[in-house]
């Protein structure tokens, strides 16, 4: 094979890698994201779940202090009784005072069921707080992961980036700015396969001739319906690549 059309493969190949590798890492923010609103969705979910038991426990405290109004109210009426003169004031006042211990009994039974979903409802708290620091540990996890998995194809990126210049380096400016046309307008497939006599860039069936001389990989060949820079893998250039990978 000839060495500038050799050259030109293992760039494309390179290149191939770095887009791949690329679209990954471009990926990656939009999954991080998502973890993140998961992460503050649970903690809203929380804050929400403790604003409700503030609420109850604001209940609690208003009740509290309507049956200690209520009971102030009976001492007053109780005071009252050796002041009246007559029978029928007297039963009156039993009556009213009988009214309010009803509604303060009443009362009482709401506090204590008040109380029960109190208790309750912090039970649920400390549930739903145990679930999320459980959900949040996994998440913050895969978010790590995540996070090393960008670094990690920087890295690789970078690596190929600098094999890539040792590359260029060996082709001729001519043919490197026409590569770079090719792969600016072919989305980063300059150089293809002909598999079957048929350009694996725009599927044309290659003309004979020309797919004869494209075989033989001595020199630079086009394809005349897309322009990429066509090659031939023969049985030999599979193996070498597939020892090469390994």
């Amino acid at each position: 094979m000839v060495e500038e059309l050799k050259t030109l493969i293992e760039l494309q190949q390179i290149d191939s890698q770095i887009i791949s590798l690329k679209q990954q890492s471009e990926v990656i923010p939009s999954e991080i994201k998502k973890i993140d609103e998961i992460i503050l969705k649970f903690q809203k979910d929380l804050e929400n779940e403790n604003k409700k038991l503030v609420d109850l426990e604001k209940k609690k405290k208003d009740k509290e202090r309507e049956i200690d109004d209520l009971n102030e109210k009976i001492k007053k009426l109780k005071e009252k009784t050796s002041q009246i003169k007559t029978n029928k004031e007297y039963q009156a006042l039993l009556q009213e005072i009988q009214k309010v211990e009803e509604n303060i009994k009443l009362e009482e039974e709401n506090l204590l069921q008040m109380m029960y979903e109190i208790d309750e409802y912090k039970k649920k708290i400390e549930k739903t707080k145990s679930d999320i620091s459980s959900k949040k540990a996994d998440l913050e996890k895969g978010k790590k992961e995540l996070e090393d998995k960008i670094k990690e194809i920087d890295q690789e990126i970078e690596k190929l980036k600098t094999l890539r210049k040792t590359i260029t380096i060996n082709i001729p400016t001519e043919i490197y700015d026409e590569y770079k046309e090719l792969m600016k307008k072919h989305k980063g497939f300059a150089v293809v396969e002909v598999l079957n006599s048929v350009c694996q860039g725009c599927f044309l069936h290659i003309p004979p001739q020309l797919y004869v001389e494209i075989k033989l990989n001595q020199s630079i060949k086009y394809c005349p319906q897309c322009g990429r820079i066509l090659f031939f893998k023969s049985k030999e250039n599979k193996e070498e690549q597939k020892a090469t990978s390994e």
